[in-house]
């Protein structure tokens, strides 16, 4: 019958294709990464932090420029940043996975075809930070590191909100700045919607007042500050600072003597390396946060 005749052909084809279907899969299955990798990269300080927070520090063979912790990774090989990877360099040193932000995603272009694995991880929101501790726990073979990493850390920003005031009244207003101008102020880049900054705010019932910004990070005018009443100003700094340049960064503010922060003296300023980083040390400036706001004004 005809059904038979086709049936016995389309076995046979199946039978001379399997060989080739099955190359198929294998070429798929190789773009999954099958080897655990022994020489890893990464140029982004909260990525390269949790790398080493996971215990991979003998695997890791080089580190972005502005890596500053741990002191293990600060002895690595630097291998430039976003906007100037150090192609050659990276090639040099062999690694065979890197582990890269979605802005780094031109980097991970170049190194593919050259053999390198990339593992792109997002890093912008608590879910994100989360999130990258078990998938690059997965990739590097050492989930159970990856699992006691996420608990921890999930430990560390159990902290309770604000202690609110003795009447209802409206939460605690706050702006955060991320970076201005040094000695001045001007065109002060503060921490918008959908940023781990803002959603640690919110863990603590405070609220940003800029969490109606277009963008993540936007910058803004004195006047648009001055209109927005902020009750606390968080400055936020990535180094470590002398109280002599603290008091600096607080004296700027006198200039917007008409801001609710400034005439209460509530500008606080929390600097340090791991500042700005969303990586595993993050419940340390989520703590330091929560203190600032709950201090009493000046």
């Amino acid at each position: 019958m005809a059904w038979r005749s086709t049936s016995r052909a389309l076995a046979l084809l199946l039978l001379l294709l399997g060989p080739v279907l099955a190359g198929c899969r294998g070429e798929q299955s190789a773009r999954q990464p099958a080897r655990v990798p022994r020489r890893i990269i990464a140029l982004t300080p909260s990525l390269t932090e949790t790398v080493f927070a996971l215990g991979l520090n003998d695997r890791v063979v080089g580190v972005g420029d502005y890596t500053r912790w741990p002191p293990e990774a600060v002895r690595k090989p630097r291998l430039g940043a976003l906007f100037n990877p150090n192609l050659e360099r990276i090639v040099s040193l062999k690694p065979d996975l890197a582990v890269l932000l979605p802005s780094e995603q031109g980097l991970g272009t170049k190194l593919k075809p050259l053999g390198i694995d990339v593992l792109v991880v997002p890093d912008e929101t608590l879910a994100d930070v989360q999130a990258s501790f078990l998938i690059i726990a997965r990739r590097c073979g050492v989930q159970e590191a990856g699992e006691r990493l996420l608990a921890e850390w999930r430990a560390g920003l159990t902290l309770p909100p604000l202690p609110g005031p003795p009447l209802p009244g409206p939460p605690l207003r706050v702006l955060i700045s991320v970076g201005r101008r040094p000695g001045q102020l001007g065109d002060v880049t503060v921490a918008g919607p959908g940023t781990f900054l803002d959603e640690l705010l919110k863990r603590l019932g405070a609220e940003n007042v800029f969490a109606d910004a277009p963008t993540l990070y936007p910058q803004i005018g004195l006047e648009e500050i001055v209109a927005r009443k902020p009750d606390v100003i968080l400055e936020l700094r990535a180094d470590p600072l002398t109280p002599d340049a603290v008091a600096s960064i607080i004296a700027d503010w006198q200039a917007l003597p008409q801001v609710p922060a400034v005439r209460l003296g509530r500008v606080e300023v929390i600097a340090g390396d791991h500042v700005l980083i969303p990586g595993p040390r993050l419940p340390r400036f989520y703590r330091e946060m929560r203190e600032a706001l709950a201090r009493e004004k000046k």
